[in-house]
């Protein structure tokens, strides 16, 4: 009899558990927040903006127990394989005078805010193999939460901004390269550029300026020079992938090499400004393998981000 018979139950069990606690946790924040605020309404003047223009948020709080501290954020998130915030302002909501709970503010979008929506795919082929997995949104969010204990969130609310007239991404390809060569160099590995030349040609094929910097790793990190014999290795590579066992991986290569290992996969995913759908499979595996924390992952595509935005 299979083994998986016996582990069924135990997966089920384990998967039970995990969603009481989930539903236990909510319980408890859902009852936390009723005891300390009472009424909670919060709305912005304006929900379409262009980059540099603003809106006004306002917010009736009223407070059962205890001081609440309010605050408003304006949030710009990307989404590709997950999502990340790339851009944050918080502002503390100060008393409307002659109107009783009612806080307002005014928020901002920077003058090089990102445009929002689907970038580089029409939504209707978004989920497609090939489809470039690229969302950005613009939020504004009200938190609450005791006024000594700003981390402790008790309410949180959402609503969107849509910003049409903002700017496109676009990628700085020579930022993108300095991350990819400075990996490759500290690593100097045959399993790192086997993997740079599969995700170089992830979306269908290896593009000129993919093969020019191929050729600069191969010279500066394997001392290949010949553009001819650099070539030649890269079609001995794209014939071949060398795979590797996540728990060898995870048990024999340092967590700082595995960081540098992601760092330029995702570098080079990224690197002509759009997340094709294979990419994003081949990022997805390689977090699979890598087993990064998840706070790592967040760092290293922030910084490598950093050189894409243009911020």
């Amino acid at each position: 009899m299979s083994l998986s018979i016996f582990l069924l139950p135990l997966a089920v069990v384990a998967t039970l558990a995990v969603l009481g606690v989930l539903i236990g946790s909510a319980l408890i924040q859902w009852v936390r927040a009723q005891i300390a605020v009472g009424h909670v309404d919060f709305h912005i003047d304006k929900d379409v903006l262009a980059p540099g223009e603003g809106t006004r948020v306002v917010a009736n709080v009223v407070s059962r127990s205890q001081p609440l501290g309010i605050r408003a954020k304006l949030v710009c998130t990307m989404f590709d394989h997950r999502a990340r915030r790339i851009y944050e302002s918080t502002h503390d909501l100060a008393a409307v005078v002659g109107q009783q709970h009612v806080y307002a503010s005014f928020l901002r979008l920077p003058a090089y805010a990102l445009r929002t929506g689907t970038v580089g795919t029409e939504l209707s082929s978004f989920f497609s193999e090939e489809a470039h997995r690229l969302f950005v949104s613009w939020t504004a969010e009200l938190e609450i939460s005791p006024r000594d204990a700003p981390g402790d969130v008790l309410v949180h609310r959402t609503i969107a901004i849509d910003v049409p007239e903002g700017r496109l991404l676009a990628p700085d390809r020579e930022a993108m390269d300095r991350v990819i060569l400075e990996s490759c160099q500290a690593m100097h590995s045959d399993l790192v550029f086997n993997w740079l030349v599969h995700m170089a040609a992830a979306d269908g094929s290896i593009a000129p300026s993919e093969q020019a910097l191929l050729r600069d790793v191969l010279r500066t990190a394997h001392g290949v020079s010949d553009p001819v014999l650099a070539d030649q290795r890269i079609l001995v590579e794209m014939s071949r992938r060398l795979e590797v066992d996540p728990v060898a991986l995870r048990k024999h290569v340092p967590v700082e090499a595995l960081r540098s290992f992601y760092r330029f996969l995702f570098a080079m995913a990224w690197r002509d400004g759009q997340l094709d759908g294979r990419e994003h499979n081949m990022l997805i595996d390689a977090l699979d393998k890598f087993g990064l924390d998840g706070a790592m992952v967040h760092d290293i595509e922030v910084e490598v981000l950093g050189g894409f935005a243009r911020w």
